[in-house]
């Protein structure tokens, strides 16, 4: 079975009022409960006011009064000062007359003595310093004995070993040689350090001498020739 609803405009008319009626007394019952006092607003209590009394302040104390002091009257009598006094402004007046002095005494005038003066002696000179000159160190002995045939050796013979040797020795103030040097080499180192070795032992030296003639360090200076022997 079917069931079917026709929607006809009596049937909506007829909605519609029906719900307008519901809605208006829905609205007089709530209107009516507000105009009943259902919902009355609370009052506030009333507000007392009343005064409190206070209690006036005590009256200040009177003043004391202060004892006065009785002065005494003083037995001094009363002086009143001297006027001021008045101090001449201008200038006080300076004297310039001219002052004489006295006359010096005289100087008395000094007679020489007859008498001849005796001048003190004159000191004596000083003593004249010998002077001399300069003296160099010489040979005491024989220069051809410091090195001689004998001295050559036999290895230096057979390499055919000679020439010429400068020397220079240092003589001290005792005459004795002090140092050796070779200035002139002959090409045979032997030859130099003999030359050396044979003048520093054999030589003997009269030594230099100063200005003054005091023997003092000098030098000397020499050469030795070896030569083969025949």
């Amino acid at each position: 079975m079917a069931y079917a609803t026709a929607n006809t405009p009596q049937n909506r008319m007829t909605a519609i009022v029906t719900v307008g009626a519901i809605h208006a007394g829905l609205g007089a019952l709530l209107i009516y409960g507000l105009t009943t006092g259902g919902f009355a607003p609370p009052k506030d209590p009333p507000i007392s006011a009343g005064q409190i009394p206070i209690e006036p302040p005590p009256p200040p104390p009177e003043p004391t009064p202060e004892p006065t002091q009785t002065q005494d009257a003083s037995s001094r009598s009363i002086v009143a000062p001297k006027p001021p006094i008045s101090i001449p402004t201008s200038a006080p007046r300076v004297d310039t007359s001219d002052i004489i002095l006295p006359p010096t005494p005289p100087v008395p005038n000094v007679i020489p003595s007859a008498l001849p003066t005796i001048a003190p002696p004159l000191p004596p000179p000083p003593s004249p310093t010998p002077s001399f000159d300069a003296v160099p160190a010489r040979p005491a002995n024989n220069p051809g004995g410091w090195v001689t045939q004998a001295d050559y050796r036999t290895s230096w013979i057979s390499r055919d070993y000679a020439g010429t040797v400068g020397f220079r020795v240092s003589v001290g103030a005792s005459g004795r040689v002090e140092g050796c040097s070779v200035t002139r080499s002959s090409g045979v180192s032997a030859l130099d350090e003999a030359t050396c070795q044979l003048v520093t032992r054999r030589a003997r030296f009269d030594p230099a001498k100063n200005d003054q003639g005091r023997a003092t360090a000098g030098k000397y200076t020499g050469a030795v020739r070896w030569q083969l022997p025949d």
